[in-house]
């Protein structure tokens, strides 16, 4: 035992490695098993499952009519084939479509936290076998952070956005599949591991839902830090030696762009005409988006199936103003931090990029924002939780070591008590509207 490890550290680290992903499914399953006596509600549930004959089963014609249509707006094909899938199983029994979305989300959580077990292991630098305990439930306390929050709600509770969870199962294998073998040790891997598998766990994600179409962005955020492969200095992007990164992303950013036009035709008949506010109008809301997100991961109350702006929202209203300024002041404390503090560049840049498709510029239907559309932009505030609480554990101060333990716990108590009790507002329709009227009265449902 070195002279920093605490006592029974050291057999600590020789817990098998399948044991921290089981706790972290086994937990995510607990917390979510309020979701299960939920039934179909009406917000989508009724028009895209209950009253839709297509999908039901796998055969030619349904899969002709999942591989081919825009029904209600979206281009989702593996999330029909898995709703197809349902279907044969468990008929129109809910319990079943919402025990697959749950399923879903907890293998979401475990291969996060593979994910932040290499992010924070390559953002930590050496002697990494004396912090594999720290490291292990650091990754622990981020996958749980990010699964068990209550803004998971409506992508695991309402069983339309089954897109969310499977499209979410993908996008993090991209990811996990894309930095393993460009970190250290996987330089000599196949061409199928280093390539195949990440655009191949691209595309289906994209088939699940296009929201993943800022992926190649996260990739290149993700190559600066803290892969390493490009260097911080934009201006050397471009150079001879670094032309293999870019050459390697060229298929990313075809699919990206080929599920973009698919999505903008599918959505076509409900955008927002331009002429409804303007360009203006429209940043505002962006920069809006942006900040209600993140005080919204950070005080998860009144939360709602549906948002409104608030009253009198305008380009010169109150809340714009707020918001553009909290924004630009986030983003000038990560550009001045970026050199001793490159995640949070990172973060920040990954968390723009994911939410770019759903902000606002382009706009579909009436909703200001919406819980499930932070399922993948604010990953990365999940694994910024894991980092931090990594930090308390290797401090030398002891009690900073266990104030942050105690941090944790207290957080994912609250935490699974909020998602806990939101579960619940999506038991039935009535329940659901009710919620939502007593949080905004004139809200016209």
């Amino acid at each position: 035992m070195t002279n920093h490890e605490m006592p029974g550290e050291s057999i600590k680290k020789q817990l098998p490695g399948w044991l921290a992903p089981l706790l972290v499914f086994i937990f995510t399953f607990a917390v979510f098993l309020p979701a299960l006596k939920n039934g179909f509600v009406d917000w989508d549930d009724l028009h895209t499952l209950v009253k839709n004959r297509h999908y039901r089963g796998l055969g030619p014609a349904q899969l002709k009519w999942m591989f081919t249509t825009f029904y209600l707006g979206p281009y989702q094909p593996l999330s029909w084939l898995s709703l197809g899938l349902d279907y044969l199983v468990w008929g129109m029994d809910p319990f079943g479509y919402h025990l697959t979305n749950v399923i879903l989300h907890c293998f979401n959580a475990v291969v996060f936290y593979f994910l932040c077990l290499k992010l924070l292991t390559l953002s930590a630098g050496g002697a990494i076998k004396e912090r594999a305990y720290k490291l292990t439930l650091a990754a622990v306390f981020a996958a749980l952070f990010f699964a068990v929050h209550p803004l998971r709600v409506e992508s695991v509770a309402w069983v339309t956005e089954r897109r969310d969870v499977l499209c979410g199962l993908f996008y993090l294998l991209t990811l996990l599949w894309y930095i393993k073998p460009r970190s250290a040790g996987g330089e000599n891997l196949s061409f199928r591991r280093r390539h195949l598998l990440p655009l191949s766990a691209f595309l289906l994600a994209l088939l699940s839902k296009g929201m993943a179409v800022s992926l190649p962005v996260t990739l290149l955020v993700l190559d600066v830090y803290p892969l390493k492969r490009l260097p911080g200095d934009p201006r050397l992007w471009f150079s001879a030696e670094n032309r293999r990164v870019w050459l390697e992303k060229l298929p990313f950013f075809a699919l990206a762009a080929i599920f973009a036009a698919l999505g903008y035709a599918g959505q076509a008949k409900g955008l927002v005409p331009w002429q409804e506010g303007g360009l203006a109008a429209r940043a505002a809301q962006v920069l809006y988006g942006l900040v209600f997100y993140l005080e919204k991961t950070l005080l998860p109350t009144g939360l709602s199936p549906l948002y409104k702006l608030p009253a009198g929202f305008g380009p010169l209203s109150g809340a714009a103003i707020f918001s553009g300024a909290a924004a630009a002041a986030l983003t000038a404390a990560v550009i001045i931090l970026r050199r001793r503090w490159p995640a949070g560049l990172a973060v920040w840049l990954c968390y723009l990029a994911a939410l770019a498709p759903v902000a606002g510029i382009v706009k579909f239907g009436v909703q200001a924002a919406a819980d499930r559309y932070t399922y993948l932009p604010c990953l990365g505030f999940a694994a910024l939780a894991g980092a931090g609480f990594l930090a308390c554990r290797q401090s030398a101060n002891k009690a900073l070591r266990n104030a942050g333990a105690a941090a944790a716990c207290l957080i994912m108590i609250v935490l699974s008590g909020l998602t806990w009790r939101q579960q619940g507002f999506w038991r039935d329709s009535e329940t659901l509207w009710t919620r939502a009227l007593a949080l905004n009265p004139g809200l016209d449902v």
